[in-house]
Parts: C-alpha cells; structure tokens; sequence
C-alpha cells in the first residue's frame, strides 16, 4: 500500500514552478524520476488538465491525472502514479479509458505507472 504523505518538492530543475506539491511517496519518487531522467524536458504536477469521466454508478467527475511530460523529442504525455494494488480498481480503469481518449484526440500519450 503506497505511503500517504504529502509535502512539497523544492526547487526542481524541469518544472516551470519553483516547487511542487506531491500528495503520496509514490508521487515524490516519480518527481525524483522524472528530474533524473535525461530525455524529460519538462515536466509538471500543476498543469491545469481535468478530464471528466463517468464513474460506475453513471455519475460525471472530474479527474486531475498525476503529472504532465514533456520528453526532447517532443512527445507529451500524461503519467498517472499508482500502487500496484490499485491498478484494476473499476474507477482507476473508467479514469484511464477516459484519459487514453482524451490523449488521443490531443495527440498525446497516457501511462498508469508503479514505482518499485
């Protein structure tokens, strides 16, 4: 089970920000990812993006994915951070199918990922 705790990510060097808020260790480990990672060009927690999506008892929300990446060769991605345990919940699946569809109409990818 991913460890909640919240805190904030001082003086990154690919965020536009002067710091970022992470609100479990599976985030700030993919913020220490994502800073290490040479073909990160840029990369945000506070980018704006909500997608809506209807959950199982058909009710409309609203989703605000992880992260959004910006990679050297141009390609943009939006990365959701989960614990291996929580994959296949319904709602992470209906949120994912929701934000694949959203990715594609903009031309950009989407990636649930684990941190081990």
């Amino acid at each position: 089970m991913a460890i909640s705790i919240r805190g904030e990510y001082a003086n990154p060097k690919k965020s536009p920000w002067n710091f970022e808020n992470y609100h479990s260790d599976l985030e700030r480990r993919m913020m220490d990812r994502l800073e290490k990672d040479p073909f990160v060009k840029k990369w945000m927690k506070r980018h704006g993006i909500t997608i809506p999506w209807i959950d199982g008892q058909k009710h409309q929300r609203k989703y605000v994915p992880d992260f959004f990446v910006e990679y050297e060769d141009g390609k943009k991605v939006i990365i959701e951070v989960k614990d291996p345990s929580r994959i296949d919940s319904d709602d992470v699946q209906r949120k994912r199918k929701a934000a694949e569809i959203w990715c594609k109409q903009r031309n950009m990818e989407y990636m649930i990922m684990t941190i081990g």
